[in-house]
């Protein structure tokens, strides 16, 4: 039963992993996607090598019994961190992002190194044994090796469905990447059933209690969690019925983001053809950032911007054109050096429900400016 639950979860794991891979081929300077990429390929390597027919061959292979337990707990470990990396880049500024795409790979590698140390010098590795836990836990190096171990897991898995969860609130004009973060929040939930089980399991023992049943209790939740994991994360690419509008949408902010690229490179988290939609698989994941990145410009351009009249028009077409002036404006002072008076408070009010119609228009109201040569000169 061991080998089939694991079995399920390598096949599902090598199969996202394949489709991610095509689309990454086709972007390979997408920082996401390699995330994303690199996430499906470690829980694929790790549901791989834990199938007894694979992990026996190279635990003979290395000469080391046991040794592919470190590989396998690694990349578990790793899957949380690039997922977390993903996030990130969904969700913040380029800048923001980087550096918490660095901090998370950072503090991976100190607990890989950490687990690697406790292994590598623990008595375990005189006779290979299949149950691995069941076995070795209550061995003192283990049980140290074990503890980080899940606590480095569990502490992941449950950031991933908080953050998840937490920016699919602000996805609400992007349904299909709703429901999938929606649905990772979901996986994960489901993934620290295992961490639950194996920790529960440790605690009981160190009381004398041997609760072997929940170690074997545990495999069926990593396996569930994990596909419903890859449904999630994939989620993004399937939504047939809004692709053209997404499409139109994501062109239409062609014109305000390349005018706020140009004046900030820095905005931009990935480089790609503009306007290359077909390329990318997660054509709601482009458009949340180009929308992100529109308002990073928005806000680096704020130190070269006037003071405005508070606006009483509530039409969206006239506050639109207001914008757009405002940002050209902006932009011209920005090339001649010209600082003007920044608006008190940031512009940017992520849950409103209506940014995506907003900055649509803006771009709009912005590119007819552009191409009919009205330029205000106030």
């Amino acid at each position: 039963m061991h080998d089939l639950i694991y079995g399920v979860g390598a096949i599902a794991a090598w199969i996202a992993f394949g489709y991610k891979v095509n689309h990454l081929r086709r972007d390979w300077t997408n920082p996401a996607l390699r995330a994303i990429t690199a996430a499906f390929g470690c829980a694929a390597m790790a549901f791989t090598l834990t199938v007894g027919p694979v992990y026996r061959p190279i635990d003979a292979a290395l000469g080391v019994p046991n040794l592919t337990k470190l590989s396998i707990h690694s990349c578990m470990v790793l899957f949380s961190v690039f997922v977390l990396r993903l996030l990130s880049y969904w969700r913040y500024p380029a800048r923001r992002a980087r550096r918490r795409a660095r901090a998370y790979l950072v503090a991976g590698l100190v607990i890989l190194a950490t687990m690697a140390t406790l292994i590598l010098f623990a008595p375990i590795h005189d006779r290979y044994t299949v149950d691995f836990w069941k076995t070795h836990a209550g061995q003192t190096l283990m049980l140290a090796y074990l503890t980080i171990f899940l606590l480095a897991l569990s502490a992941g898995l449950i950031a991933i469905a908080w953050r998840a969860w937490q920016f699919a609130t602000l996805a609400h004009e992007l349904p299909w990447l709703r429901r999938g973060l929606r649905l990772t929040s979901v996986g994960a939930l489901l993934s620290f059933g295992y961490c639950a089980c194996r920790g529960g399991y440790l605690v009981l023992l160190g009381a004398g209690v041997h609760a072997d049943a929940l170690v074997d209790v545990a495999e069926p939740f990593a396996t569930a969690g994990l596909m419903v994991f890859f449904a999630g994360l994939t989620m993004p690419s399937w939504g047939p019925y809004t692709r053209l509008d997404q499409r139109g949408a994501y062109r239409a902010l062609e014109p305000l983001w390349s005018a706020l690229h140009e004046a900030f490179p820095e905005i931009a988290l990935h480089a790609s053809p503009r306007g290359d939609v077909a390329a990318v698989g997660d054509l709601d994941y482009r458009l949340y950032r180009r929308m992100v990145e529109i308002w990073d410009g928005r806000l680096a351009l704020r130190p070269y911007l006037v003071d405005q009249e508070p606006e009483a028009e509530p039409d969206l077409s006239q506050r639109a054109e207001a914008e757009a002036r405002a940002i050209r404006r902006g932009l011209r002072n920005h090339a001649a050096g010209r600082v003007g008076a920044a608006p008190a408070t940031e512009d940017r009010h992520e849950a409103r429900g209506h940014e995506l119609a907003w900055l649509i228009a803006v771009s709009r109201s912005f590119a007819q400016a552009t191409d009919t040569r009205e330029l205000d000169h106030a």
